[in-house]
Formats: C-alpha cells, sequence, structure tokens
C-alpha cells in the first residue's frame, strides 16, 4: 500500500510538472502571436524588433519553467537531443499549436480578421517558388535553433545572456526572409493566424522550412560542433566523464 502511495505522488509529480510546463508553452506561443499579428501593420522593422523581444522575455521569464521552447521546431530538436522524452514533446506542441491559435482568435475578436489575415505568412511568390521560400525558413530556423543549442541545451554555457541571443537571432531572421516568407522562423507562427483567416498558402514554408532548419541544427550541434567522446568533432554526443566539468552557470537548469 505504501508503494502504491508513493508511486500514485510520483505520477501526479510528473503529471503537474507536465501541465505547468504546457502551460507555459501555450501562454508563451500566445502572446507571441498576439504581439506580431498587432505589429503587422508597423513595418519590417518594428515587426522584427517586436518578435525578437517579445521571445527574449518569454524566454527570460518562462525558460525556467518549461525550457522557454515556444516553437515546435526547437522542441523537435531538443527531443533528438534526448533532452526531453516523446510524451513531454507531444505535450509542448499540442500547448504551442493552441496557444498560437487563441492568440490569433483573441486578435481578431479585438480588431479585426483583415489584421490576422495581413499577419498570416505567405509566401512572395512573384519573387521566389515553394521550394526556395522553404530554405529561406530552414536556414534562419537553422540559426535560431543552433543558438538555443549553443546558450541553453550545451551545459558549458552561461545562461546570463541567453534571451537576448536567442532574440537577437529571431529578429535577424525576421528582417532577412520577412519580405520573401513572412519571416515565420516557427510552425506555429503560420498556424494560429491560418486557421483563424483561412489563408494556407505558406503552410510548406512555415511548416516544413522552420521543422527541417531545426534538425539540421540538432544534427549539426550534436555531431559536428559539440565536443564528442573521442575528442575530436563527428563522433556523436559527447561523454562527460571524459571532459572538466563546466563552471555552473549563474541559475538552474534551462531545461524540462
Amino acid at each position: 500500500m505504501p508503494e502504491r502511495r508513493a508511486a500514485g505522488r510520483e505520477w501526479w509529480g510528473v503529471a503537474d510538472a507536465w501541465i505547468r510546463n504546457a502551460i507555459a508553452e501555450a501562454v508563451g506561443a500566445f502572446l507571441l502571436v498576439c504581439a506580431i499579428l498587432l505589429a503587422v501593420e508597423a513595418g519590417v522593422t518594428p515587426r522584427g524588433l517586436i518578435y525578437g523581444f517579445v521571445v527574449a522575455g518569454l524566454v527570460a521569464s518562462l525558460g525556467h519553467v518549461s525550457g522557454g521552447h515556444f516553437n515546435p521546431a526547437i522542441t523537435l530538436a531538443v527531443l533528438l537531443a534526448r533532452k526531453i522524452d516523446v510524451l513531454a514533446a507531444a505535450a509542448y506542441m499540442i500547448a504551442q499549436f493552441v496557444g498560437a491559435t487563441l492568440g490569433a482568435l483573441v486578435v481578431m475578436l479585438t480588431t479585426d480578421k483583415a489584421v490576422v489575415e495581413a499577419g498570416t505568412p505567405v509566401i512572395a511568390e512573384d519573387l521566389i517558388n515553394v521550394g526556395q521560400g522553404i530554405a529561406l525558413e530552414a536556414i534562419f530556423t537553422f540559426a535560431v535553433v543552433l543558438v538555443f543549442f549553443g546558450v541553453v541545451v550545451d551545459e558549458r554555457a552561461p545562461v546570463s545572456a541567453y534571451p537576448f541571443a536567442i532574440g537577437l537571432t529571431i529578429a535577424v531572421g525576421v528582417y532577412a526572409t520577412d519580405t520573401w516568407t513572412g519571416g515565420s522562423l516557427n510552425p506555429v507562427r503560420g498556424f494560429g493566424p491560418a486557421v483563424i483567416s483561412g489563408e494556407w498558402d505558406g503552410l510548406a514554408a512555415w511548416l516544413i522550412g522552420p521543422l527541417i532548419g531545426g534538425v539540421l541544427a540538432w544534427a549539426l550541434y550534436t555531431y559536428v560542433i559539440a565536443p564528442t567522446g573521442n575528442g575530436r568533432g563527428g563522433g556523436g554526443p559527447r561523454r562527460r566523464d571524459r571532459y572538466p566539468e563546466p563552471v555552473p552557470p549563474p541559475g538552474p537548469s534551462l531545461l524540462p
């Protein structure tokens, strides 16, 4: 009987953590989409800065709770790195997509559907084709996820500047891709507005591109950039018992 009670408490503890983490991810995606949609008419510079700043603020405030993903491409990469399990990753992604959809819905209810339509990312087909749009989204999401791995996943990195490192990389990515693909860099950034506006023409770019970029960033960081068990790049994830322990960062781990 005591063993059953202990098992029940352990299960509830895990479930409670999943719920809190999922809520944090949903809130982050909700606020991210709200902020970006309301800034659509302001121009590319405000859009890029707002996207980067809101992510920086959310990562700084919620990163110690859920890891501060707010992006299925990051969650997928972290899953591949075995820093989160399959069920938790699924909960994160569902929460992210739901939060983003609610964010777009709230913007429509408080302003107008036209605002959401204008903020739904699409490929500029008069400038590039679908494959090029996917490639652009993949390249700059790759940069975002690579920075995330460098400042969050890698235990050697100090965490003091990680929100701005991620936020500024996103701002650069938006500047670079806004004219061509709408500067999504995140599947939920396109999904939430598309559900409300019904505009799905940019689906390939904002869904496939970021996921490809995330997987490539994970592979490069894990097997090439990060130290490996044999002391050379390319041999697989590093063996911590063969390397000196890093200086402890000034705070708790950002990973769930």
